[in-house]
């Protein structure tokens, strides 16, 4: 089992600190999980929120790149809703090189309504142009020139360069059966949204023998929870991080049109996983159990507006004492 780390580098108003202060954490964060022995580190994007949610991907994993050598580099997810498949291929590449050939490109259509209404996207048509967007980096990325007539882009004789050191792993990400299917159908490798009911999971694989694929070549990377914090007292630990998990969950909340939590002791305290190195180790396990086979986990490694500290101590526990049962 290989774990990896989420980071999304929000400042919120509540705990508002220098972005410049906030940026150097949350890459030191990064460069940690390295050292530290977590497989992989996640970015995932979104745009016009007020807590500068990271809007610019390529950019922060270059810069992680910088500061890495052996960590695989993701996206979970780039929001393929809301970008050209060109820049998209183009970005990825450059990204790849300076890499060393470490991204693992995770791809989604995107939800948030703010989102497509400001940048001048159509929401509706947003499954369908993430469907050319993979038609369109497989070609692109061979860097030879092609021509392409879909429904949503048009291309006549383009080159893309350059090239990707090998062309990324692509995930679909979302838990639709649209998602399932789309990710099957293609060949490619599934990043299913938190929550995830099995019969889509058993959806995919069968999409995936459907169209000539071996379901046993395609393991998941799966988000079991949105949150782990690792602590030596399960008490202690919750009255550190509840706050913060409070906020995260809200947020999302109110990006889907939902009412929040009205008070922190609302809060499902079982979503999340707080405590020390076994009790965290036992939820991992329960969790991936009916998911099938897993072959990586990801969860935020900081929650919005926890000190930096904090989530570095939680981070050691995991790696000296949750990592090693799993290895």
């Amino acid at each position: 089992m290989k774990f990896g780390i989420w980071l999304d580098f929000r400042n919120p108003a509540g705990w508002r600190r220098p972005w410049t202060d906030v940026y150097e954490e949350t890459l030191s964060l990064a460069t940690d999980a390295e050292t530290l022995g977590f497989e992989s580190v996640w970015l995932s994007e979104h745009h016009l929120t007020n807590d500068g949610y990271l809007p610019s991907l390529f950019p922060a994993l270059a810069a992680i790149a910088a500061r890495t050598s052996r960590v695989r580099l993701g996206t979970a997810m780039v929001l393929a809703g809301l970008t050209h498949p060109l820049r998209l291929a183009e970005d990825a590449a450059v990204t790849d090189l300076l890499s060393g050939g470490r991204l693992e490109l995770g791809i989604a259509p995107g939800y948030r309504e703010k989102e497509f209404e400001a940048l001048g996207f159509d929401r509706a048509r947003r499954g369908a142009r993430t469907e050319e967007t993979v038609e369109i980096l497989r070609r692109a990325w061979t860097g030879e020139p092609f021509s392409y007539a879909g429904k949503h882009f048009a291309l006549d004789d383009v080159t893309v360069t350059p090239v990707p050191q090998s062309p990324p792993s692509v995930w679909i990400g979302g838990g639709s059966e649209a998602a399932a299917r789309r990710a099957g159908r293609h060949g490619l490798r599934f990043l299913p949204d938190l929550g995830t009911p099995p019969e889509i999971l058993d959806l995919y694989r069968r999409t995936l023998a459907e169209h000539g694929h071996d379901p046993a070549a395609f393991g998941l990377t799966a988000i079991v929870t949105p949150g782990v914090y690792v602590c030596e007292d399960a008490e202690e630990g919750w009255q550190e991080i509840r706050e913060h998990y409070w906020y995260l969950l809200n947020k999302f909340q109110e990006w889907f049109g939902n009412p929040g939590l009205p008070s922190v002791d609302d809060l499902p305290r079982e979503l999340f996983l707080v405590g020390p190195p076994d009790v965290v180790a036992e939820g991992i396990r329960d969790r991936i159990k009916p998911l099938g086979d897993v072959e990586r986990v990801i969860f935020f490694g900081r929650a919005p507006g926890l000190p930096a500290d904090r989530a570095r101590r939680s981070l050691e526990l995991f790696s000296e004492h949750v990592l090693p049962q799993f290895a």
